[in-house]
């Protein structure tokens, strides 16, 4: 994009912004792994939520601060060297790896894509932790903005979690999960407060499951919640307050507090069916009653959501 020639043709230098921040806004929301961009001075201008799973540091701590402060001491020569080749050389685009300084105080190896814009006057860079990048299926099956399973991840893990249910006589209980206000965080603090609440989302879902299920996120602001280990109606019930209730926690981003909630349906094999396309519709239906009758709770689309005497 000639930045030059197209403010001669457009005459709109507004638009033409706005255009560039679409542009960079779409490229970071869709990247597979931890996405930047980085000025020419070395500075962090903006970066997806990915960097906050796997290093730890908070999307705003990251803006605005320079890339030097992680690298490694002993690998800034070569990391820094690799960019700047980038503008120098003929290349278009170049990959090294260093060790970046997470949150906890130690270093981990990243394996770097990066390219040079002239267009931006910025380096636009792709980074994914060593071993993480070379497992395909990982990265196929994990939502990239969350770092939860996928929806390809759950239509393959659903019909295979009811097939062992069926062999052991066991139930599987589906908790599907619409935000309530997320759009509402969208349109005041915009799309990039959005993909970062929908990471700290993620977050507390996780530490809800425990080891006893798995998160995956839908699309948007759905997400899905599995567990095969249902130990009876309080134990359903207790995991879908749980849910509901972290959820509901005020969150603190781009430095305001935001609350949003959670409506929750759930759906049961083998009570409600043992199609995995039925279990994740019904859920759906019972978590559109939740939304008709007030929002923020959880619903059972059968009285009793397991066959163990509950």
């Amino acid at each position: 994009m000639d930045f030059e020639r197209y403010l001669h043709e457009c005459g709109d230098p507004f638009m033409l912004e706005r255009l560039f921040q679409v542009e960079r806004y779409a490229w970071l929301a869709l990247s597979q792994g931890m996405a930047a961009v980085i000025n020419l001075d070395g500075q962090f201008e903006d970066v997806n939520p990915s960097w906050e799973r796997v290093t730890g540091h908070e999307t705003g701590s990251l803006r605005d601060s320079y890339l030097i402060e992680y690298i490694h001491f002993e690998d800034r020569e070569k990391a820094l060297g690799a960019m700047q080749r980038l503008i120098t050389s003929d290349i278009g685009s170049t990959s090294f790896s260093f060790r970046f300084l997470d949150r906890t105080g130690d270093h981990r190896l990243l394996n770097w894509q990066a390219i040079y814009s002239p267009d931006h006057n910025a380096y636009f860079c792709v980074a994914n932790e060593v071993g993480d990048a070379a497992n395909m299926e990982v990265l196929a099956f994990r939502d990239g903005l969350t770092g939860v399973r996928n929806r390809l991840a759950l239509e393959r893990d659903l019909p295979m979690v009811v097939d062992r249910a069926r062999d052991k006589n066991d139930c599987v209980l589906v908790y599907f999960i619409d935000l309530d206000g997320f759009k509402d965080v969208n349109d005041t603090l915009g799309h990039k407060a959005g993909d970062t609440l929908l990471a700290r989302v993620a977050e507390r879902l996780l530490s809800c499951v425990g080891d006893n299920g798995t998160a995956y996120r839908m699309g948007g602001d759905e997400f899905i919640v599995l567990t095969a280990n249902c130990k009876g109606r309080n134990w359903a019930e207790d995991l879908a307050q749980d849910l509901v209730k972290s959820v509901g926690i005020p969150y603190v981003v781009e430095g305001r507090e935001v609350c949003i909630g959670a409506s929750v349906g759930i759906s049961c094999y083998p009570n409600n069916s043992d199609s995995a396309q039925d279990l994740l519709e019904k859920a759906d239906k019972a978590m559109y009653k939740v939304k008709d009758s007030g929002k923020n709770g959880y619903r059972f689309d059968c009285k009793s959501p397991c066959p163990h005497n509950c």
